[in-house]
């Protein structure tokens, strides 16, 4: 079994390679795929061999993702981070979660080595998101130009493309990080691994549930269909790799 240093390492050097803008966005997907399932695989072999060794498992603990208001685009931000975080089994809320231009965070409870892997992985993810989606948008603006009867209704198009993008390309990614999941879950079926995870799901919920009792959905933005399709199109490409799938996501506030 590799060591965790050795990991780390790996994962900071595919995820390196995922961020240069030298390479193209399949090539960026490809990495950021290594990395994620690299690290999934650690992960539950850690949690596995401690099982068998009769220790304790890991603890579930709380990540305080800080989100950039910028541009006022944070609610999407959050929104991508959120199913992200979600598909990796974690309980997630946001706090502060407003159409402003301020910070906010999305507060992620899991296992401890499960943060430890989010806290490095949705940065990447995120860069990735925002660097598409931006080119995205672009090519989005150029099919539609002289289309608009003043700038400022295209600006108006532009950002709400953007920001129906990254909740769709969140949505993408986390489908693709659940079919790895649950190809994982099988390969352990009737083995200590499914026990391990089982255990973990029902820790995370009830520590979650705890802390966070009293929960309040925030209001629905307006979105452009054009761009949750592309986000969720480019997103199924990402992270994983693998097999493409369907589904949405919901986000719950708490402030």
């Amino acid at each position: 079994m590799a060591t965790t240093p050795n990991i780390a390492e790996r994962v900071r050097k595919l995820l390196d390679k995922a961020e240069d803008a030298a390479v193209t966005p399949e090539e960026a997907q490809t990495y950021a795929a290594k990395a994620a399932e690299l690290i999934a695989k650690h992960n539950l072999d850690q949690a596995t061999v401690r099982h068998r060794e009769g220790k304790r498992p890991e603890p579930i603990k709380l990540l305080e993702f800080e989100v950039s208001g910028q541009g006022w685009h944070g609610k999407a931000r959050a929104s991508l981070i959120y199913s992200v975080a979600e598909a990796h089994g974690c309980s997630v809320c946001t706090l502060g979660n407003k159409m402003n231009g301020n910070v906010r965070w999305v507060l992620i409870m899991g296992p401890a080595a499960t943060l430890k892997a989010l806290d490095v992985l949705l940065p990447s993810i995120l860069i990735q998101a925002e660097a598409q989606g931006m080119a995205a948008a672009k090519a989005h603006m150029a099919e539609r130009k002289g289309m608009f009867d003043t700038a400022a209704n295209a600006n108006i198009e532009r950002r709400t493309f953007f920001r129906s993008y990254l909740p769709g390309y969140g949505r993408g990614v986390a489908e693709k990080i659940a079919v790895s999941r649950e190809a994982m879950a099988e390969k352990v079926k009737g083995k200590t691994g499914e026990l391990v995870l089982v255990s973990a799901a029902e820790r995370t919920k009830a520590a979650f549930d705890k802390q966070f009792p009293d929960l309040a959905y925030g209001r629905e933005d307006k979105h452009n269909v054009a761009g949750a399709i592309a986000g969720h199109r480019d997103g199924r490409n990402a992270d994983t790799g693998q097999t493409k799938v369907n589904g949405n996501g919901s986000a719950a506030i708490t402030s």
